[in-house]
């Protein structure tokens, strides 16, 4: 049986110990909204931030739904999608569900909510007037 790991190309390996260091050099890449359906005033969406290299770019995204007006939280604090394979103290793969621990962690050092926000923000006059619309057509 063989021991080598196949990693999808374009994969990144971090150290876990190195985790806490990348929070800060990892940076806001794009966000995406997904407006709610008419009768809902809750979006949802997609963030993404990466880390990149010279000839690599590590990147994180996950989803986010908005609670109310000015709160958004992860819709899923324990899916989150990356080319990341984070390795333990002995450079070997870490299992499964300390992985997504680990990442559940990392997003929680992010300051993600900002740029989420902002970025409701500006789409916010836009959803003032499919609100009226709605409003208005029942």
């Amino acid at each position: 049986m063989s021991t080598l790991i196949h990693l999808p190309e374009g994969s990144i390996c971090w150290p876990v110990a190195a985790l806490s260091g990348a929070a800060q050099d990892v940076r806001h890449a794009q966000t995406r909204v997904h407006l709610a359906r008419s009768g809902e005033r809750r979006a949802g969406g997609t963030t993404r931030w990466e880390r990149c290299y010279a000839d690599a770019c590590a990147w994180l995204e996950w989803d986010w739904v908005e609670l109310d007006e000015g709160t958004v939280v992860q819709a899923d604090p324990l899916n989150v999608r990356c080319n990341v394979l984070l390795l333990d103290e002995h450079q070997r793969p870490l299992l499964s569900s300390r992985r997504r621990a680990m990442l559940a962690t990392l997003v929680y050092l992010l300051p993600w909510q900002g740029p989420v926000l902002d970025k409701l923000r500006g789409l916010e006059a836009p959803r003032r007037v499919a609100r009226a619309a709605q409003r208005l057509a029942a």
